[in-house]
């Protein structure tokens, strides 16, 4: 039987219980664990001295319910407000704008506090009440 070129490289002697053996195992256990204890101590380091200031300023502002798995979100991304339309499959960002720029428009109140869950967009609801102080018109 003729062995293949690779097997011919190899002493018979070497393949017993010295030569390649070993310490083979404890190489390996031990490059193992040197590989993973790097790997701990960069995500150690990457969660300690990563970027704290923009991880705080990304929150949900508001969600806006449109019916069953639609809806609008509304998301502050350091100094920007995007309007997500998210529904079954899909996300769809409908605008962006600046943070000043929304807090003007809506208030402290909705902008400072934590992510509501709001069933009428509050434009909406400043509309109705602006529309219900108007007399009614009838016609005779």
């Amino acid at each position: 039987m003729i062995a293949p070129a690779f097997l011919a490289a190899i002493d018979p002697s070497a393949l017993g219980s010295g030569g390649l053996g070993a310490g083979s195992w404890w190489r390996t256990i031990g490059g193992l664990a040197v590989v993973f204890g790097l790997l701990f101590l960069s995500l150690k380091l990457l969660g300690r001295y990563g970027r704290r200031g923009a991880a705080a300023q990304a929150r949900m502002v508001a969600v806006w319910h449109l019916g069953p798995r639609k809806e609008i979100q509304i998301l502050r991304l350091g100094d920007e407000v995007s309007y997500v339309y998210r529904h079954e499959n899909a996300m769809v960002l409908l605008r962006q704008e600046e943070w000043e720029a929304y807090r003007q428009q809506h208030g402290e109140t909705v902008a400072a506090g934590p992510a509501g869950s709001l069933t009428v967009p509050p434009a909406l609801t400043r509309w109705f009440k602006s529309s219900a102080l108007r007399p009614a018109v009838t016609r005779d």
